[in-house]
């Protein structure tokens, strides 16, 4: 299935991993494959006042919101772009008294979307947000205690006047974001700023040696205004040539680590087994070897 804007991937039924996602046509090395606008997103607790909480770009002066005094925007183009998103936010943060954290605020953020739009497929996805994959129910005590918490958390900052939501599907969007949020850097790439979903990006697969790789992209206000020049968006870019029908898999953890520890932190924050040829067969490993003993000569 292809739906506005993804005419160049299709959503499928992967052997042993569930949905995944195809090329519908050729891309060569670089080739951008989608770009996608976030459906949520929020700056880091710790960075909220010198982030812009529109385009995530680090500035030296930003301008603060006026009414709940917490979120900071670049200049009013950035302000007038985060109305909408940052409304419903603004109000709630002036009843509470305070800004949650940053699980709250993004868990937050999705719902206002879902009361505005229905929990639907939205504008440009090819999954909606219930099918997005959530997790809960491999979750370990610990997880459990810190899921409950937050439930509890959001549930105090949550407007009485605002669509109300069960505590399941509360718990599945707090999973969802568990393993489904992408960590957002600022214009430079060299700090983490905060974290976003998009659905899209989350069909595609692991794979220890990916074909594609994920590149934030803070936008431009001197562009045209469309999608792939003003909005915050992650790019799906192929690192090698990639054909019609061919799987589109990207690295959710450091792909440079060895077979051992990249399958540890797969299990942990993504709940499988990594059965890829590269790990089972210690591929990556042995060729990472052979370059450090070259180094070493």
């Amino acid at each position: 299935m292809t739906k506005g804007g993804m005419e160049s991937v299709e959503v499928f039924t992967s052997e042993g991993k569930g949905r995944g996602l195809k090329a519908q046509k050729e891309f060569l090395p670089g080739d951008v494959i989608f770009a996608e606008p976030a459906y949520a997103a929020v700056v880091f607790d710790s960075l909220t006042h010198v982030i812009c909480h529109t385009c995530f770009k680090r500035q030296e002066r930003l301008h603060r919101c006026g009414q709940c005094k917490f979120a900071y925007y670049c200049d009013r183009t950035c302000q007038r772009a985060a109305w909408l998103n940052h409304k419903n936010e603004c109000s709630a943060i002036k009843r509470h008294g305070k800004a949650p954290t940053e699980n709250i605020r993004l868990a937050a953020r999705i719902m206002w979307k879902i009361e505005r739009e229905g929990s639907g497929l939205a504008e440009g996805c090819l999954v909606s947000i219930d099918d997005l994959q959530n997790h809960v129910d491999s979750f370990d005590e610990e997880e459990k205690k810190e899921l409950r918490a937050d439930v509890e958390s959001f549930l105090e900052f949550w407007p009485p006047q605002s669509q109300q939501f069960g505590m399941q599907y509360i718990s599945h969007i707090f999973g969802v974001i568990s393993c489904n949020g992408f960590t957002l850097s600022d214009q430079r790439g060299l700090q983490a700023v905060g974290v976003g979903i998009f659905p899209n990006l989350c069909q595609a697969n692991h794979d220890c040696w990916p074909n594609c790789t994920v590149i934030f992209n803070n936008g431009n206000h001197e562009a045209v205004r469309s999608m792939f020049h003003t909005q915050m968006r992650i790019e799906l870019r192929a690192l090698s040539k990639i054909s019609p029908g061919d799987e589109l898999t990207v690295s959710y953890v450091d792909f440079l680590n060895v077979s051992e520890e990249r399958r540890k932190q797969l299990k942990k924050q993504y709940y499988f087994d990594c059965a890829c040829e590269h790990c089972k067969k210690h591929i990556k490993d042995d060729l990472m070897l052979a370059v450090k003993e070259g180094e070493g000569k």
